[in-house]
């Protein structure tokens, strides 16, 4: 007679999914009902000891999200990532440009000389193109950001998308740091809270919305 063995249904581990995630419909009838809003005016915050199944969560976020109609957007928010501006605005084009490198953007070059004509231009919505556009946007580091994403989102929305989910595990990491006159915290709440509003009441830009997971 053979002895059945039990399988622990725990897996404690940095963000091991369980065999079974019990208790959490709450969550995620919570979540379903924050991407259902027709303008976005409530993010979504996710905080806990150490343990108890952030990650894992957050996790099972992403496939409702997808199956509501949204690109989901995030990685691990590390202290290097963070440190300053610039590099949080690096992480932020880095995360998007799998979901828009498929995207083929199309421009005119201005003609050189008399009874020349334009040279139509094709080229991808890489990362290379999302960081030439950064630098070459005049103002402060947000006010580049703001721009990206703006041009991103008028490409993306084509595509009939709901909107983009940005969703940043370890936020806990992410601060101002006043001895350094960095300030990527208050940069990224900057931007987001701009990219929530009506763009000049024309370009709606109020399909994003973020998820922060400390």
């Amino acid at each position: 007679m053979t002895k059945s063995t039990f399988a622990n249904p725990f897996r404690p581990g940095a963000g091991h999914m369980p065999p079974y995630l019990a208790g959490r419909q709450q969550e995620k009838d919570e979540f379903l009902r924050l991407l259902s809003q027709q303008t976005v005016l409530e993010n979504f915050v996710l905080t806990g000891l150490r343990g108890v199944g952030k990650t894992v969560l957050l996790d099972t976020f992403k496939p409702l999200a997808i199956e509501q109609g949204w690109l989901w957007v995030g990685t691990d928010l590390s202290e290097s990532t963070s440190i300053d501006e610039s590099r949080i605005a690096v992480r932020l084009m880095t995360d998007l440009a799998p979901l828009t490198s498929s995207v083929i953007l199309t421009h005119d070059l201005p003609a050189i000389g008399f009874g020349r004509t334009a040279k139509r231009v094709r080229r991808r919505l890489d990362f290379n193109t999302m960081s030439e556009f950064y630098n070459a946007t005049p103002g402060l580091a947000s006010d580049k950001l703001k721009a990206v994403l703006e041009m991103v989102w008028s490409c993306l929305r084509q595509q009939k998308v709901k909107g983009v989910l940005f969703a940043y595990d370890e936020a806990q990491n992410l601060a101002d740091h006043a001895t350094t006159n960095e300030y990527p915290l208050s940069l990224m709440l900057d931007v987001f809270q701009s990219l929530q509003k009506n763009y000049d009441g024309k370009l709606s830009l109020s399909r994003s919305s973020s998820i922060f997971c400390r």
